[in-house]
């Protein structure tokens, strides 16, 4: 080997020999942090967890001044958001769990007015409309807090129903929320057995002077065609006027034919009693209320849906007028769904009543009212 070679092969010998020695020497490179899981993670690691939401906008237009039995249907002729949602769950089919929803925009203003009825005491737009801890066993579910009310054949969440506008039995005639304690208990697949406890009609806190609300319920889907539910309310109320210990009962009945997969039918009937009522001499204040639906998907996107209702106000209770009044009214309704998480929605409705309880654009009375009205709804 000549000297040119021995040295290349020195050279390279301690240049390995010097690296691998810096290596070791060297301080270890700090471990990067590890990253916080995404909300998606979470959720996803967590059976049972969910966090969901939607967010509904509106175009109202009315051919009357100010509208009437319509609160969840905005001004004569206004854009609006009507609800911003969002709902943190946690309820596993066996053990503790809770739910919580809160509500922004016009129809939150609606709940939070309802909580403080008859006095309104606020115009805040934010309402907490469930609040509640639950707790599963077998066939058992026992709720303690703010839940939704078992009556009715509609919903508050604007992507779940079938129209734009509300019923008149929704809110009228029927509560909205409750705060108290609720059992259910599932026999079968056919009947579900519920009972519960309750401060009244959407109140958080129980009026003063007023006892509590008994709430009963069944309900249950003995085929794949056909579904029911029944429910019952009774307690103290000042709802619907006279003095607040007077007797508040509502029996309200739901069922809902699948005639075939894409034709559906339901009915909603509502008998609704207020003991010591003001406008009854002090006596019973009656209203007895049906509303009908039926509804056909065209296709994966589009649905047609109308409604009918028929409200026998036999002492002014639901309308507020001075006696007997009977109240009608029909929507034709249509919704386009160009992706799952989008229902784009127009319909048109009259509302028609015995006494002329409307006021038209020249502040005349009149017997009717006709709204047009467009929705957009996105959930996630």
């Amino acid at each position: 080997m000549n000297k040119i070679a021995l040295a290349a092969a020195v050279a390279a010998v301690f240049a390995t020999t010097g690296g691998a020695a810096s290596a070791q020497t060297a301080a270890p490179a700090a471990a990067p942090a590890p990253a916080a899981p995404s909300l998606g993670a979470v959720l996803a690691a967590t059976p049972g967890l969910s966090l969901t939401g939607y967010v509904a906008a509106t175009y109202s237009y009315f051919d009357d001044q100010t509208p009437l039995l319509r609160l969840y249907s905005g001004s004569r002729n206004s854009f609006q958001v009507p609800q911003a949602a969002l709902t943190a769950a946690y309820l596993p089919s066996s053990g503790f769990g809770a739910q919580v929803t809160a509500i922004a925009g016009s129809d939150a203003k609606v709940l939070r007015q309802g909580e403080t009825w008859p006095f309104n005491s606020t115009s805040s737009p934010f309402d907490l409309n469930n609040a509640f801890v639950q707790y599963a066993s077998g066939p058992l579910t026992v709720m303690a807090g703010k839940f939704s009310t078992l009556a009715g054949a509609e919903v508050l969440n604007p992507s779940n129903d079938n129209e734009i506008s509300r019923s008149l039995l929704f809110w009228n005639m029927e509560p909205g929320t409750h705060t108290g304690v609720r059992a259910a208990y599932a026999v079968d697949p056919a009947l579900t057995l519920t009972a519960g406890v309750n401060n009244g009609w959407n109140f958080t806190s129980a009026p003063a002077g007023t006892g509590k609300t008994l709430e009963l319920g069944a309900s249950g889907s003995p085929n794949k065609m056909f579904s029911y539910s029944a429910a019952y309310y009774r307690g103290q109320s000042p709802l619907y006027g006279g003095s607040p210990t007077g007797t508040l009962q509502l029996l309200d009945l739901v069922g809902t034919l699948n005639a075939t997969d894409a034709l559906s039918f339901a009915a909603n009937v509502d008998i609704l009693q207020k003991d010591d009522y003001a406008g009854a001499g002090s006596g019973s204040g009656k209203a007895n209320g049906l509303a009908l639906y039926a509804n056909y998907a065209l296709n994966e996107q589009w649905t047609l849906s109308a409604r009918g209702e028929y409200i026998d106000d036999k002492q002014g209770i639901v309308s507020g007028t001075a006696g007997a009044n009977k109240l009608k009214e029909a929507t034709l309704a249509v919704t386009y769904a160009p992706v799952k998480a989008v229902k784009l929605m127009a319909e048109v409705r009259q509302d028609r009543s015995d006494q002329a309880i409307f006021t038209d654009t020249s502040g005349n009375p009149t017997t009717k009212q006709t709204s047009l009205q467009l929705q957009a709804v996105y959930s996630f």
